[in-house]
């Protein structure tokens, strides 16, 4: 945390000396003052983007167009922005046009919140221009200046307030929390890519009890309708869940995901469509060695957890553990006879497939001995009826 401080504070006197003005800004100052360790440091200065890419030798454009450089020190990296006014936001989520400024008020005043628009010079001395330290002495969040307006530009923040509360235990100004819900449906403007990278976020910290409460408060299923179910359960619960979890808890027993309006990746939704499946599979049917074998072990104990946590449903996990430690085989390699062999036994070769199928069955089921002459005498018997049945 020091060495990254210290090479922050380098790019600050580097900018410094050539006379221009240069700060520790956002989420850094904000956990520093609260001693929580950061590793995510942004400067902000009035050196334009260009003069900043010619004073530092290591850099990268990852936002130009918004005024910021990636300057590269050792093996750490900071963003660092030229202050900005930002103007004209369109689909209520970033600014259209960008101008560059040199008054350091003018960039602070259009971040979200007070507790975010704190900046910090090189010797340490806060710049708290709208009350921010007051805030967070009183473990508040507050919208700075007029919240309607700030949510209007950037409708994400009402996620980064519950990120805020889940993150600090915090509470949200009553004028911040009113413009939330009142601005809630402009979250249907944001890709769906931008509110699950938050809500993956957001379920994953420590406060996560007061971020249930607040889904619910929000009333966040009014625009989310896929997490109704979901929010509804979730409101008296007070562990962590992943976002596969929340949305297999909104969908499940009634369907399967799609990629309509959730941008999920096919990986991302055979999850959550995986686990709506198993949790059907484990409340009504008798769990065995067959359907541990045909499932990704996390997944089965995943469905077990949502199912014992949120429904009438006893665990089976140590079953799980027992079978899965217990398989006679754990795919259809582990197998002591191969495709070839069976080959030779049968005149269509789609008949293949079909009597592996019944093997691994038999193996799992301990109906048979994962032993090549027991493995080939019962293909035979199965290739025979297959051919009768021609």
């Amino acid at each position: 945390m020091e060495k990254i401080v210290e090479y922050g504070k380098q790019i600050i006197s580097k900018l410094l000396s050539l006379n221009y003005e240069a700060y520790f800004v956002g989420g850094f100052v904000r956990d520093s003052i609260l001693n929580i360790p950061c590793n995510d440091i942004d400067i902000a200065t009035n050196a334009l983007p260009e003069e900043i890419e010619e004073i530092f030798d290591n850099t990268k454009a990852t936002g130009k167009k918004y005024g910021t450089i990636t300057v590269f020190m050792d093996k750490y990296s900071f963003e660092v922005t030229t202050y900005r006014i930002d103007k004209n936001y369109i689909n209520n989520r970033r600014p259209e046009t960008v101008n560059f400024s040199k008054i350091l008020k003018e960039d602070l005043i259009r971040r979200d919140f007070t507790i975010n628009a704190l900046a910090r010079d090189i010797n340490g001395k806060i710049i708290d221009l709208f009350n921010g330290r007051k805030d967070l002495n009183n473990k508040l969040i507050r919208a700075i200046d007029d919240p309607n307006k700030r949510f209007k530009e950037d409708a994400l923040r009402i996620l980064r307030a519950i990120r805020f509360v889940g993150k600090l235990d915090f509470k949200i100004e009553k004028n911040t929390f009113n413009a939330m819900k009142k601005n809630l449906k402009l979250l249907r403007n944001i890709a769906s890519e931008r509110i699950i990278n938050e809500l993956k976020i957001i379920l994953s910290l420590n406060h996560i009890d007061r971020v249930y409460k607040l889904f619910e408060e929000i009333d966040l299923s009014s625009v989310f309708k896929d997490l109704k179910k979901a929010i509804d359960k979730l409101k008296t619960y007070e562990k962590n869940i992943n976002i596969y979890q929340l949305f297999a808890l909104g969908y499940y027993p009634d369907k399967e995901i799609t990629s309509s309006y959730w941008r999920f990746s096919k990986n991302e939704i055979k999850h959550i469509n995986t686990l709506v499946e198993l949790m059907e599979i484990l409340d009504k049917q008798r769990l065995t060695s067959i359907i541990v074998y045909n499932y990704q072990f996390e997944y089965i104990l995943e469905a077990d957890k949502l199912l014992s946590d949120f429904f009438n449903y006893k665990s089976q996990k140590d079953k799980i553990i027992n079978l899965n430690k217990n398989l006679k085989i754990k795919t259809v390699k582990d197998l002591n006879i191969k495709g070839s062999d069976i080959k030779q036994l049968v005149n269509d070769d789609r008949f293949i497939g079909i009597i592996l199928e019944k093997l691994v069955e038999k193996v799992l089921l301990e109906k048979i001995n994962n032993d090549y002459n027991d493995l080939i005498r019962l293909s035979k018997e199965l290739a025979e009826e297959m051919h009768d049945k021609q």
